[in-house]
Formats: structure tokens, C-alpha cells, sequence
């Protein structure tokens, strides 16, 4: 039964709501990373993504890039794959909040291994650099969701909320909060807007894959000089 929404619930509704649309919109992130992953030319050039970084890089750190080029050339597909499955899986767990306390470790762990490897710490850091690379921007949002996980307690826009519902023991498994935070029972939005709410996430995921699929398909556009421009250019050229 929906708790309804008035004065004396709203405190508890929206920060909850807040929370668990910010992890759903992280989860459509990595959805769209996922979709990256799995097109072929992810596993072709999976190997370079590794040796091309270790250009630039100190000479101090050269035995660790080293270290994961030699790893990854003992069978690099199967590191696509698994990369590919992995981010599947931190994916549908951020978008369904299934599994919670250990798909943000595990994203954690995954996003700090992207930004010590192929994405070079960040680096090569050369005068002109603007940023320090995005995996460690997703490593400082998987910090921030366990945080609001722990301040917040339960989520009731989660697959665990309702499977902890019937099995208890299982909030053990998948929440941070201590046990007087997940004693409270949160507030959550009526159904009808929940899924207007799903509806629309949908619907931009479909649009934005079906913009990326389109684009990856495209065929290179010509150039080419509008009419106007090349009788105004001909004198020029002529003489």
C-alpha cells in the first residue's frame, strides 16, 4: 500500500527519492558503458587500450603498466568478455538496486582499475591537462551512494527492499546502514508515479542507444562546399 505524500512525510520521501534516482541515473551511465563494451570493435583493439597508455607515463610507473600488458596478452579476449560482463552486471544492479552493498564495491574496485590502467591514473599529466580521468569520478560516486545508503537506511526504490521484505536476513547481505537506521521504514512515492518515473528512464536509455547504434553505423559524411560558397570561391581559384 503506498504511503501517501503530505506534510509530515515528505522529509522522509524525498531524500530517499533523491538517492535512488541519482543511483538509477549512475545505473543508465553504465548501461550506456556496457553497450560500448560489447561491440566488436571493443574486442578487437581491447590490447591497445592497455599499451597505447603506456606512453608518456614516468618511468616509475612503467613496471605496473608493463605488469598488466603482459597479463592481458595471455588471452585478451577473455578480459573483454569479462570487462564486458562486469560492467552488465554494475549496470542492471544500479538500475534495479539489486545487491546493493556489493555491486558499489564492486563498481568501486572495477572504476579504480579502469583509472589505474587504461585510463593511466588519468594521465599522461602534460602542462594543458583539464582533468584527472573518469574513473575516478565514478570511484567518488560509488563513495557517495554507500554514504547515502548508510545515512539513509532502506531504499524503497530497490529489488532489495522488497526481497528483504520477505527475507529478512537478507538486508544483512546488501544494506550499509546499522540496524536502528533499517528499522525505520521509509516513505516512498505512489506506484502510478514510480512508474512514470521507470517509464521515462526507459525511454531515454531507448533513445540514446538507438542515437549511438545509428551513429556506429553511419557511414562517413562528405565533405563538401555549398554552392554559393564555390561560385564565390571560383574567381579565387581560377586566378
Amino acid at each position: 500500500m503506498d504511503t501517501p505524500i503530505n506534510k509530515t512525510t515528505q522529509k522522509s520521501i524525498w531524500p530517499v527519492t533523491v538517492a535512488g534516482g541519482l543511483r538509477a541515473a549512475f545505473g543508465l551511465v553504465w548501461a550506456i558503458d556496457a553497450f560500448f563494451k560489447w561491440q566488436p570493435a571493443f574486442f578487437n583493439n581491447y590490447l591497445s587500450y592497455t599499451t597505447d597508455i603506456v606512453s608518456g607515463q614516468p618511468q616509475w610507473l612503467l613496471p605496473w603498466f608493463n605488469a598488466w600488458v603482459s597479463i592481458i596478452q595471455i588471452n585478451p579476449a577473455f578480459f573483454a568478455l569479462m570487462t564486458c560482463l562486469i560492467e552488465s552486471a554494475i549496470a542492471l544492479g544500479l538500475l534495479f538496486g539489486l545487491g546493493r552493498k556489493w555491486i558499489y564495491i564492486l563498481g568501486a574496485l572495477f572504476a579504480t582499475l579502469i583509472w589505474s590502467i587504461p585510463e593511466g591514473f588519468g594521465g599522461p599529466y602534460t602542462p594543458g591537462a583539464t582533468d584527472v580521468g573518469g574513473g575516478l569520478i565514478y570511484v567518488f560516486m560509488f563513495g557517495t551512494l554507500i554514504l547515502l545508503d548508510f545515512v539513509l537506511g532502506l531504499s524503497p526504490y530497490s529489488v532489495d527492499f522488497y526481497i528483504g521484505k520477505r527475507f529478512p536476513a537478507w538486508r544483512k547481505l546488501v544494506e550499509w546502514a546499522p540496524e536502528r537506521v533499517l528499522a525505520e521504514e521509509p516513505g516512498y512515492l505512489p506506484w502510478r508515479i514510480q512508474i512514470v518515473a521507470i517509464g521515462s528512464m526507459v525511454i531515454i536509455l531507448a533513445v540514446v542507444l538507438t542515437i549511438l547504434i545509428s551513429e556506429l553505423n553511419a557511414a562517413p559524411a562528405a565533405s563538401y562546399i555549398p554552392a554559393i560558397l564555390h561560385l564565390a570561391f571560383l574567381p579565387h581559384i581560377m586566378f
